[in-house]
């Protein structure tokens, strides 16, 4: 069997976790996985894809995969992905700038790669009691970011993945907090599920024992990583740029286990209680229907 797998483009978390599958470097069991790149958010092609069925799996933005699940599309989940801790995804301002703290944001301008932020929303309105209704937002691709930041153009910007450790060593910049803290603050957990898996539910209704297959698979890839970064650092560089010492930085603090835990389960609960108050989904749902058991 051969299947085709789709992840997002220009993020080095989701590169290095499939380098080892995209390059054969990893042999599945009695399959094979093309893996494939599709734009960022907020382009939806991602979720599009896996629905039209031009793909079996992907990875797909949790807020993204819920919006659609809930409004009937033919797909489900069968683990998490990418979890943030303490790191990996944070509001940076300038150190010079008129933010001091993150009440100061009122009536400013934050910059993202996808719009108004549902989850720095959420936690700015609870942790910080900022009136989030006063921020305003505008959209700029992820590597554009730290330099409308520096132009002074924006008042602050969002930065994930290994974007937020370029941050954290560039020059006039600081990080304001982490979404990881403030969520850790407010819920007391440690993790944030930022990603998960997903499949055609008809691809998975027909073909039920590949499930437990696929997963070993991204977690041999994700192993295969953990002793190959100088090299799949290397090979992103050669394909979208970058810093390498933020690369191999951003790879040592996101959670990628491939599993639905029952903790991951209370986490996931969690955050729809936020993405609903947010407005980012209509309702919340029994994870029984979300996730594939």
């Amino acid at each position: 069997m051969e299947l085709t797998f789709a992840h997002y483009r220009n993020r080095f978390c989701m590169f290095r976790t499939y380098y080892g599958l995209a390059t054969g470097a990893v042999k599945p069991d009695g399959f094979s996985v093309k893996v494939i790149e599709l734009p960022d958010p907020p382009s939806h092609e991602q979720e599009e894809a896996l629905i039209r069925g031009d793909v079996q799996v992907a990875n797909l933005y949790l807020p993204n995969y819920l919006r659609r699940k809930l409004q009937g599309a033919p797909i489900i989940g069968l683990c998490t992905e990418w979890k943030s801790t303490m790191k990996g995804n944070g509001i940076f301002v300038r150190t010079d700038g008129a933010v001091g703290r993150p009440l100061d944001l009122e009536g400013k301008l934050i910059a993202t790669h996808q719009g108004a932020h549902a989850i720095h929303r959420y936690l700015l309105r609870h942790v910080y009691g900022v009136d989030d209704t006063k921020l305003r937002w505008e959209s700029h691709p992820q590597e554009r970011l730290l330099d409308v930041l520096k132009s002074g153009r924006v008042d602050a910007i969002v930065l994930l993945d290994h974007f937020f450790f370029r941050g954290e060593v560039a020059k006039g910049v600081r990080c304001l907090y982490s979404d990881g803290a403030a969520w850790k603050q407010l819920r007391g957990f440690d993790q944030m599920i930022k990603h998960i898996v997903a499949a055609r539910e008809d691809w998975l209704a027909e073909n039920p024992e590949m499930k437990d297959k696929l997963l070993r698979a991204f977690r041999e890839s994700i192993k295969y990583s953990g002793t190959h970064l100088d090299e799949i650092g290397d090979a992103f560089i050669q394909r979208y740029g970058g810093d390498k010492e933020a690369l191999l930085a951003s790879a040592r603090y996101p959670i990628i286990e491939f599993t639905f835990t029952g903790e991951e389960q209370k986490l996931a609960d969690a955050e729809m209680d936020m993405l609903v108050e947010v407005g980012e989904i209509p309702r919340k749902a029994p994870l029984s229907t979300l996730f594939a058991a």
